[in-house]
């Protein structure tokens, strides 16, 4: 794929484990033509065969915001199918589960931009995460539903099967533009 010019907040890269494990969730979710459409919106028509992609090479930032950018036009106000995908990319991601620090430390790695995840608190029964400028949700309008679901599955793949996850944040307002910065409060239950 030629290189595309990388200007302002769009520089960095991604690695392919993370666009195959994206476009998977797609598939599952939004089948062949869903995932068709956010690349033809995206102008990069091209990518729909990445699967076979090199997992440890890697996708300008600039490329994968496109991306981002044409779900989120194109699934604008669909909370629920967007927490869906943010499930199937983490179950993608890490199909055989990792533990949430790994996962943490890891998609910080994978993805390489002017972002962070990371973990302010781990106790028994509650995880408290800060996300820092993502980009999933970085447009105005646009919702952390996709990240909310990466992260929520993420931590109920570590919990024995009798065990679900809850979650609480303080009420985003989506015309903010720093609304892709906030902190989450994770809570595991008895189902």
């Amino acid at each position: 794929m030629p290189e595309r010019e990388m200007i302002g907040d769009y520089k960095g890269e991604v690695k392919n484990k993370i666009v195959t494990a994206l476009f998977q969730a797609y598939l599952d979710i939004l089948d062949y033509d869903g995932l068709k459409s956010i690349l033809k919106e995206a102008e990069l028509l091209e990518l729909k065969n990445y699967k076979g992609a090199d997992p440890d090479e890697t996708l300008d930032f600039f490329s994968f915001k496109k991306i981002i950018t044409a779900q989120n036009c194109l699934l604008y106000n669909c909370s629920d199918l967007l927490f869906a995908i943010g499930k199937k990319f983490s179950f993608y991601l890490f199909p055989f589960g990792k533990k949430f620090e790994d996962v943490i430390e890891e998609i910080n790695v994978l993805i390489k931009t002017d972002w962070n995840i990371q973990i302010l608190e781990k106790t028994k029964k509650y995880i408290t995460v800060r996300v820092e400028k993502c980009f999933f949700c970085s447009e105005i309008g646009i919702s952390c539903d996709l990240i909310m679901g990466f992260l929520l599955h993420s931590i109920e793949k570590t919990l024995p099967p009798d065990k679900r996850v809850d979650y609480h944040r303080t009420k985003e307002d989506i015309k903010d533009p720093n609304h892709n910065t906030f902190v989450v409060k994770f809570k595991s239950k008895k189902k």
